[in-house]
């Protein structure tokens, strides 16, 4: 696509965000773009698009967006970009509208649920710690565990 290609030339040179949204597959075009191929001629960073060299700034960003929940990407692909999975579940709008929430409306008691969120990821870490530690006790221990106080 012509425009496509006019609009990804002018953010490679002004370094400036593009959007790219449903996108099912990659365009070979992209690869050089993806894998950041830049190389310096004569005080310029250049990037190769298509057929000819663009000015590459380095404050260029770009962003590829689906809607599609079944979209597959290749290995390869993957390796080369960041993946972040924007899926909204209910249970995630409803935790994201409390904490808002409680954040404006009582200050207080959103102060004790993050302490309190804190708090169990805390616990959460301690617990796998200890369920560690009796593993190894256990894969340690010679005999009949049951005769074993310090496991039991």
């Amino acid at each position: 696509d012509a425009a496509f290609m006019k609009n990804l030339e002018s953010a490679l040179r002004f370094g400036t965000p593009l959007l790219v949204q449903d996108v099912e597959s990659i365009d070979p075009v992209l690869n050089p773009v993806l894998n950041r191929e830049i190389r310096k001629a004569g005080g310029r960073i250049l990037i190769r698009l298509g057929d000819q060299d663009v000015d590459f700034s380095p404050s260029f960003i770009i962003f590829l967006a689906t809607r599609d929940p079944t979209a597959h990407f290749t290995p390869d692909l993957c390796s080369r970009v960041t993946f972040v999975n924007f899926t909204v579940t209910p249970a995630s709008l409803q935790s994201q509208c409390l904490y808002e929430v409680l954040k404006a409306e009582r200050p207080d008691v959103h102060k004790k649920r993050t302490d309190m969120l804190k708090l169990q990821g805390e616990f959460k870490v301690k617990l796998r710690n200890l369920e560690d530690l009796l593993l190894k006790a256990l894969r340690e221990s010679t005999g009949n565990i049951l005769d074993n106080d310090k496991i039991i």
